[in-house]
């Protein structure tokens, strides 16, 4: 989506050159999960929230920094939740970066495998298709031994073509939402 289009689904900030992000909540507990009883600053966001923030970013180019704006309708302003809140929403976006990084060193680990076990496969195919008189059966064993070491290449090269570029561009964005600087507003009474 080009800047001009953006700039008509979110507020831009000309002078920082960052989009804004408005979120409206009834109060500040409402960022969070409702079943989710932990203190603010350990408390997972609620879902649908998450998913917001999360597509806003997708569709902002990753080039643009971005601002979170809390419009908090049935409180006044207290310093203290705020930054209890803060440190929370900044918390859980860490705790995803650490859980995308966990996710991609179990994708690494799973190339190398695929890797490994490809290679002594085709390995294998080649040296019993050479040192094996073919009958039938062997015949069957070394194609089968050839097909399961591709399969495996393939698997390899998809994990490390798609799902790693998927964890990496999902934590680019994660970064990026714990990079923003978070703003609280109250209505004026």
């Amino acid at each position: 989506m080009k800047t001009k289009e953006l700039k008509k689904l979110y507020q831009f900030d000309e002078e920082r050159g960052k989009f804004i992000l408005d979120v409206q909540l009834e109060d500040y507990r409402d960022a969070y999960s409702e079943w989710d009883f932990s203190p603010f600053i350990n408390r997972d966001l609620d879902e649908d929230l998450m998913e917001y923030l999360l597509q806003c970013s997708f569709e902002i180019p990753l080039k643009y920094e971005i601002v979170i704006k809390f419009y908090i309708l049935n409180q006044t302003v207290n310093e203290s939740r705020e930054k209890r809140s803060i440190t929370g929403i900044y918390n859980f976006f860490q705790y995803q970066i650490r859980r995308l990084n966990f996710q991609r060193n179990g994708i690494l680990k799973r190339i190398i495998s695929f890797a490994l076990l490809g290679s002594v496969l085709l390995m294998s195919g080649a040296y019993f298709g050479d040192h094996i008189e073919r009958s039938l059966i062997t015949g069957v064993l070394v194609e089968g031994l050839f097909i399961g070491g591709w399969v495996m290449l393939w698997e390899m090269f998809s994990a490390w073509l798609f799902d790693i570029k998927d964890v990496r561009y999902k934590k680019k964005h994660f970064q990026r939402l714990l990079d923003a600087e978070i703003q609280y507003r109250y209505p004026v009474h």
